[in-house]
């Protein structure tokens, strides 16, 4: 029984995925071709908006990275706490072992 599922499964897989890589091919598309102005309103170039899309980026990827070092930093257990922690610890243990 197990077989026969398994065979029925890649069966399944083989013929969508035969299905999603030809299905396409079928379709009638129709295309406008537009060439985009070499220059825009404000006078940039096609390479110099793209750099600054780039460095738009470079700037919230440091955001986002001082951001997190700043919430790691502020939330990482402080040296005192480990150590309280610790001695609790090792009271509560040589509590119990006053008790018996």
């Amino acid at each position: 029984m197990r077989t026969m599922a398994r065979g029925l499964l890649v069966a399944a897989v083989v013929v969508l995925t035969v299905v999603a890589l030809v299905g396409s091919v079928e379709a009638q598309t129709m295309t406008v071709e537009t060439i985009p102005p070499e220059v825009d309103e404000s006078g940039r170039t096609a390479g110099e908006r793209v750099d600054q899309i780039v460095l738009i980026l470079r700037i919230l990827a440091g955001v986002v990275l001082a951001g997190t070092a700043a919430f790691w930093w502020h939330t990482r257990p402080t040296s005192g706490d480990m150590l309280d922690e610790s001695s609790t610890l090792v009271s509560d243990q040589e509590a119990a072992a006053g008790e018996t």
